[in-house]
């Protein structure tokens, strides 16, 4: 846990011994009732014993919750009081072991572990699936390769960022559900506590109290509510990001005394700002001292951090990008050059990788892109507005608690500030992300994307705002409202994490039904689910595809508001043909009815109409889901199932050859210049003029083979 202690810098130590010695009595001693209340030993003792109670308090109950009763708010609507009083026990232990006068590591690693399993961990207690479908979907993608050893990219968009179900694949070493059950569940704890381990890295960095590293470890836990750490790519590549940053700043930035010249179009901005608070002192440590040698090897894991992203996920290596590139313009990166190496790496994957995406997309790609507006409407106006009261309640406590995460961390930028310390790399990885909007509105969901990327700076500078002195035991008063504000995060969270828990979750009987359909079929099989919105296109909340997902399709239909009017759904339903079965869930007529706001009890009316529909017959029906078929004539059967084409395959231009040379050779100069630039000293830097004069011409070749292929392959 070496990358998670955050101990104290010597000067810390030094204020720690002078200013926190104990006071003798008038006789030059303390009393013996005092020295044993006061003393070390028996503090920690009872943070252990009080530890224990809380933990104790959170499962005396917990076997009593009743899911099926849970409302619009989401979980936090059954949790019986003793579970919310055992988290908040052990939040407030947290705050007491944060009081000790010197870091006592241990408990505070076994309170933060026990935080992230209680709090992130609480559905693999009451809930005998995974949850969330799209988890499901990527267990079937894991099976297909398991089963295959390829991808099939026409299948959906996400085959052409591969990386994570090959990689789940092969250490897996099975695609069945029976291997990746365990998975799923434990997936969500295992990312938050490695999420942790590569926060500890950078706040290593960071010239911070002890208690204020600590304090923004409980605060990432706390805060991370968006609820993309489940099995999936932005889980994992979310860690490969706190990695590449971690080591970018941990390894590479700029030493002290460095010159910090700004580009011109930021002096102005940064003269104001030293105005407002002087010339201010870095907010991060010197750099350690490495053998050039040794930054060449990080530097190398760096970059396949980056490319492990590439191959993984369609967003997070921008946003790599955008971070790197804001500490390379802040003066807080010495590898000047690793943005133009990192941004030629990505355009060579989306170019020569993923046309099977793009090449049939590109005009809706395209369209959000620069479109501010729209992402802000589709991410926050639409969500904000549909849905039943309970629902909307949840919605906006998402809304404020983001708002107010920045909002804080402002504050925390500004009390560093009059105290003379510039958190730099805080800020830029705080704001560069929020670049990401001009991308396009990523389904909707960009704006949790880039609370996510910026949660990290954000924890440590909201922790900052309350702990802004770098080597001094933090005051009575900032240690309780720190409490405080940890208080309401953890009772938030079961808002803001939990509160779709009614249609996130996946309930056990419907993985029976669909598992009944899987076994009564061997050729295509297309589901039909009812929505409110049919053009969104989102996920059903059902278990499908977790296996054969070349051969399982599903589209939706309109929701009846009157759930005893079937006749376009029964409509849509013969429009499948053959194969086509007609599947409603709990968990999807939960969306229904708190996610769309249709009245409660709609769904139960819904199952009774359909069952009651002459020509309409039920294939399977328990408490957690109704799969219904019509009746066809004899002989009228399913069209017989085609295995899709498979494996990556990179679509030819007359240029495209050359292209691939000029990639080759534009990606040993550039990884070669910024290896030689480590072992150059900082006025040495113009004898990298000549590799730079190398590679400007292979990078306007490269650029313009690039734009041939978009041109050429999407006309």
């Amino acid at each position: 846990m070496s990358l998670i202690d955050m101990s104290l810098i010597d000067e810390t130590r030094r204020s720690g011994r002078e200013t926190h010695r104990p006071r003798p009595t008038e006789d030059g001693a303390r009393p013996a009732w005092s020295r044993l209340v006061g003393s070390r030993g028996v503090r920690v003792a009872f943070l252990c014993v009080l530890t224990v109670a809380a933990v104790g308090l959170y499962f005396v109950r917990l076997r009593s919750v009743d899911l099926d009763a849970l409302t619009g708010l989401g979980l936090i609507s059954v949790l019986p009081v003793p579970t919310l009083l055992g988290l908040g026990l052990l939040t407030v232990g947290y705050i007491g072991t944060l009081s000790l006068r010197r870091p006592c590591v241990w408990l505070l690693c076994a309170q933060l572990v026990l935080l992230v399993m209680m709090l992130h961990g609480i559905t693999m207690l009451l809930e005998s699936e995974p949850r969330f479908a799209i988890s499901w979907v990527h267990a079937g993608f894991v099976e297909f390769v398991d089963r295959t050893g390829t991808t099939a990219p026409g299948l959906d968009a996400r085959w052409s960022w591969p990386g994570f179900f090959g990689l789940a694949a092969f250490v897996l070493g099975s695609g069945e559900l029976a291997a990746l059950h365990t998975v799923l569940f434990v997936t969500p704890v295992v990312h938050n506590l490695l999420y942790l381990v590569a926060l500890g890295l950078l706040l290593s960095t960071l010239r911070m109290s002890w208690q204020a590293k600590w304090l923004a470890a409980l605060f990432f836990c706390l805060l991370n509510w968006i609820g993309q750490d489940y099995f999936a790519p932005q889980g994992w590549t979310l860690l490969l990001y706190l990695l590449f940053v971690g080591l970018l700043v941990m390894w590479f930035r700029t030493p002290h005394g460095t010159s910090e010249e700004l580009p011109r179009s930021l002096r102005r901005p940064v003269r104001l700002w030293r105005w407002f608070g002087g010339n201010p002192s870095r907010g991060e440590l010197p750099p350690r001292k490495a053998a050039s040698s040794e930054r060449i090897v990080v530097l190398a894991v760096v970059v396949g951090l980056f490319a492990t992203a590439t191959v993984s996920h369609q967003l997070t290596p921008f946003a790599m990008i955008v971070s790197v590139a804001g500490l390379v313009v802040a003066r807080r990166c010495a590898l000047t050059g690793l943005p133009v190496l990192l941004v030629v790496i990505v355009l060579a994957w989306i170019s020569y990788m993923t046309h099977e995406y793009w090449g049939g997309n590109l005009g809706e790609v395209m369209s959000g892109v620069g479109n501010v507006g729209g992402t802000v409407s589709s991410n926050i106006a639409d969500r904000a507005s549909l849905g039943a009261a309970e629902h909307l309640w949840v919605v906006r406590a998402r809304v404020v608690a983001a708002l107010l995460v920045f909002l804080i961390a402002g504050v925390g930028l500004l009390r560093r500030r009059r105290r003379g310390i510039e958190d730099r790399v805080l800020l830029v990885l705080l704001v560069a992300p929020a670049s990401l909007a001009l991308m396009q509105s990523y389904g909707g969901e960009m704006a949790l994307r880039i609370y996510l990327f910026a949660l990290a700076p954000a924890s440590a500078l909201a922790a900052l705002a309350l702990f802004p002195r770098p080597a001094s035991r933090p005051p009575l008063l900032a240690r309780c409202i720190a409490g405080v504000c940890a208080l309401v995060m953890m009772f938030s969270f079961f808002v803001t994490r939990y509160g779709n828990e009614a249609f996130e979750r996946i309930p056990e009987g419907a993985v029976s039904a669909v598992g009944t359909v899987y076994e009564q079929t061997s050729g295509r099989v297309k589901f039909l689910y009812v929505t409110a919105v049919p053009e969104l296109g989102s996920t059903p909340f059902m278990p499908l595809g977790y296996r054969d997902v070349e051969r399982v399709h599903w589209t939706n239909t309109m929701a009846p508001i009157d759930p005893a009017d079937l006749t376009g759904v029964v409509q849509s339903l013969r429009d499948q043909g053959p194969g086509g079965y007609l599947i409603t869930t709990r968990s999807q007529e939960a969306f229904v009815t708190f996610g769309q706001g249709y009245p409660i009890g709609w769904g139960e009316q819904f199952r009774h109409a359909l069952a009651d529909t002459p020509g309409v017959r039920v294939v399977v029906e328990n408490p957690d889901a109704s799969i219904y078929a019509l009746d066809r004539p004899p002989g009228d059967e399913a069209e017989p199932f085609v295995p899709p084409p498979t494996g990556l395959q990179v679509w030819r231009t007359p240029w495209t050859p050359v292209g691939v040379a000029f990639l080759v050779m534009l990606l040993g100069i550039l990884g070669v210049r910024e290896a030689w630039r480590i072992r150059l000293g900082p006025h040495e830097q113009k004898r990298l003029r000549a590799l730079t004069f190398a590679a400007v011409p292979l990078l306007i070749g490269f650029v313009l083979v690039v734009l041939e292929r978009f041109v050429l392959l999407t006309s």
